[in-house]
């Protein structure tokens, strides 16, 4: 009787084996890749391929955001590195997203937050749009020319004082975060 049991038993589980197996050979290591590694997945689909002799354009993009945002990435090259991963797990953990270190939705979203209100453009601070949203916050930047003078500089640590932020004059994320409440 339990020698019965027993060979149905390895009967179904070589069955399922071979299920699994063809599903796998049918559907390429993709598959099997989505589902032992989640995260590397999305972000493939995010970024694409990432080959570590190859710069990916995705990449540096992604490198760019975050050195404009403060972290340290190194040379944005687009290669995927240890530098840019840990950047990568910081800006995860100071804005509250899981860390995985990878470039999952949450955390593209994340970066590209400042696309649609005009504060980031083609990578870099928009300071026209910086310079309007003090105006509007009650901080005069002085005359709205894009350009980084000393009254902006002065209205910019002000407003991050009022905010309750680090008065260093750089307008990183969190200071573009808050920003970002001022423009229409």
């Amino acid at each position: 009787m339990m020698d019965q049991r027993f060979r149905s038993l390895i009967g179904k589980a070589l069955l399922a084996f071979f299920c699994l197996f063809s599903v796998f050979l049918l559907t390429g290591c993709d598959a099997l890749y989505r589902l032992l590694q989640k995260e590397g997945a999305e972000e493939k689909d995010l970024i694409g391929e990432v080959d570590p002799f190859t710069s990916n354009p995705k990449v540096e993009e992604v490198q760019k955001l975050l050195k404009l945002y403060g972290y340290k990435v190194g040379v944005a090259d687009g290669r995927l590195g240890h530098n840019t991963r840990y950047a990568i797990e910081e800006f995860q953990k100071d804005n509250n997203l899981k860390i995985t270190r990878f470039i999952d939705a949450g955390t593209w979203e994340s970066l590209n937050i400042f696309r649609e209100s005009q504060l980031v453009v083609n990578g870099e601070i928009n300071l026209i749009i910086v310079q309007t949203a003090l105006k509007n916050a009650g901080f005069s930047p002085g005359k709205i020319d894009g350009k980084s003078g000393a009254q902006t500089e002065k209205a910019v640590k002000r407003f991050q004082e009022a905010m309750g932020l680090k008065a260093d004059g750089r307008v990183g994320f969190k200071t573009l975060r808050e920003l970002k409440d001022f423009l229409p």
